[in-house]
Parts: structure tokens; C-alpha cells; sequence
């Protein structure tokens, strides 16, 4: 077998063709400080496939239309999900002292909070969603939750969906919510936690490409998280994902936007509210 992860060269030319597929499937946007990191995890791949050069691969992943199988392969390898529970905790705050209670506050509307996380990445912030809107809807009799997951990275989705988590993994969660909501591991399991199953029950996952048209919603959500994600596409393409996104929410429904991340100045269907926070005009 070819000893290509020592020895093949991934040149500037091929490094273009991978990034270029990537940017213009999903939206990504690879600089090019990282075609080292391309070479190092994609090796793996080429000695899994008996390839011989990088140029073989790249033939591999874009020739015939590209092989959409390849592709979800291509970016779990090149991509890396930071994420943790109450991460950016002002939002989780914010949404369970004033946002929640302001939809629990309008009697014309349906009893289900309807929430989405737009790259939920290894299953963090969509369970503290979960958490959040349990532990708030609670105390208010005939009020539930449902909870949409999506990422397009399907090696997270299968780690989400597991819903089992190590010690350092669980670090951001207060101690009262831990041992409420999390089951603590014995033996051969010591150091995991696994979410409670009333708490995982709440969350339905999806690969969703927000780049793509995104499926039919049956209903509007009342609130979409999509954050830390859209740092890495172009101004073009955010604008079209916040777009995109804003569709998916019912008049008054609330985007959730990273701390470094905005919605586009001149997009009138956005009002701006404190902490990254928008809200869909009515």
C-alpha cells in the first residue's frame, strides 16, 4: 500500500481545487495557513482509498459533479467543532429571564416553544436549550419545547445524538443543573455523563446545509440559534444565511448570533437588540 501520509505532497494547485469545492458546496472559507492541516488529516483518507497523490484525491472528490458521500467525509476531517454547554452564557440567560418569558407572556399563541440550533456541532448548545426551556417552562402548566439540532457535519450529529459527554466535556454546566439533568457514569463508564433521556427526548437532529435550500418547516421557530458559524463564510454568503434564517422564523421570532458575528446593517427585516440578539419586525 502507498506510504502517501509520509510522503505525498499537497501542493498550492491541489490545496485550491479541495478549498474551492469546499467553499462553493458548503460555504467554507479555508485560508491559506491551512493546507497543512489538510494534508495531515486527509493522508488517512487517501491510504483508505489507495490513492497515490493528493491530486488523485481531489480528482476523487470533485470529478463527475463531485461524490456528495466524499464531500460530508472531506469536511469531517478538515473542520473542527469547538462547542460546550452554556457557552456564551449571556444568550442562555438573556433567553430564559427575558425572551421565554415573553412568549409565555402572549396568550394567542400556541403552547410550544419551537427553537432551532443551526450548528449545533457535537450536541452542546441544543441540549442546553433543552435544559433552559425545561427547567423555565416547568413552572408553567401545559407549556413544552421542541428543539431542532442540525449541522452538516455528520460525525458531530453521531457523537450529538449519543448524548454522553466526559468530565471536562461537562465543565460549563453548574453543579445544580449537572446532577439534576446529567446521569454520572460507574465503572468502566466513570468519567462520562450521560443526558438525562427526558432531556435528550426534546431534541430532534438533522444534517441541514445552510447553504442549500433549507427543507419546509411545518411552523415558524420562536427562536434560532446559529452561532460561531457564519465566521467562516464570506460577507455574501452570511448575508445570504441570515436571510435564510430570518424566513424560518415567525414575526417577532428571535436570531441568536454569535459575539463576533452581525446581521448585514441595510437588512430592514432584522431589529437589533442588546448582546448579538435580533428579532424578526412583526
Amino acid at each position: 500500500m502507498s506510504q502517501v501520509g509520509e510522503f505525498a505532497e499537497l501542493t498550492s494547485v491541489t490545496f485550491e481545487r479541495i478549498r474551492r469545492h469546499l467553499e462553493r458546496e458548503v460555504g467554507l472559507s479555508f485560508a491559506d495557513k491551512k493546507r497543512t492541516l489538510f494534508r495531515s488529516r486527509l493522508a488517512k483518507r487517501l491510504r483508505e482509498l489507495q490513492l497515490d497523490s493528493f491530486e488523485e484525491y481531489a480528482d476523487h472528490l470533485t470529478e463527475g459533479g463531485g461524490d456528495v458521500a466524499e464531500l460530508s467525509i472531506c469536511l469531517n476531517l478538515v473542520t473542527t467543532n469547538l462547542t460546550s454547554f452554556f457557552r456564551e452564557g449571556h444568550h442562555f440567560e438573556d433567553l430564559r429571564t427575558i425572551y421565554l418569558p415573553a412568549l409565555l407572556a402572549d396568550s394567542g399563541r400556541d403552547r410550544t416553544v419551537r427553537i432551532w440550533s443551526a450548528a449545533c456541532s457535537t450536541g452542546a448548545e441544543p441540549y442546553t436549550l433543552a435544559v433552559v426551556a425545561r427547567d423555565t417552562l416547568a413552572r408553567h402548566s401545559g407549556w413544552s419545547a421542541e428543539i431542532l439540532a442540525s449541522d452538516i457535519n455528520t460525525e458531530v450529529l453521531s457523537i450529538a445524538k449519543r448524548a454522553v459527554y466526559t468530565t471536562e466535556e461537562v465543565k460549563g454546566i453548574p453543579d445544580e443543573l449537572l446532577h439534576l439533568h446529567f446521569q454520572r457514569g460507574m465503572g468502566e463508564n466513570a468519567g462520562r455523563y450521560r443526558l438525562h433521556p427526558a432531556i435528550a427526548r426534546m431534541v430532534e437532529f438533522q444534517r441541514i446545509n445552510l447553504l442549500r435550500p433549507l427543507p419546509r418547516f411545518d411552523v415558524p421557530f420562536d427562536v434560532v440559534f446559529c452561532r460561531n458559524c457564519l465566521i467562516y463564510f464570506s460577507k455574501v454568503k452570511q448575508a445570504q444565511v441570515i436571510r435564510a434564517l430570518t424566513e424560518t422564523l415567525r414575526p417577532g421570532g428571535l436570531l441568536f448570533l454569535g459575539h463576533s458575528e452581525s446581521a448585514p446593517s441595510d437588512y430592514t427585516e432584522l431589529e437589533r437588540l442588546p448582546r448579538t440578539v435580533y428579532r424578526k419586525r412583526k
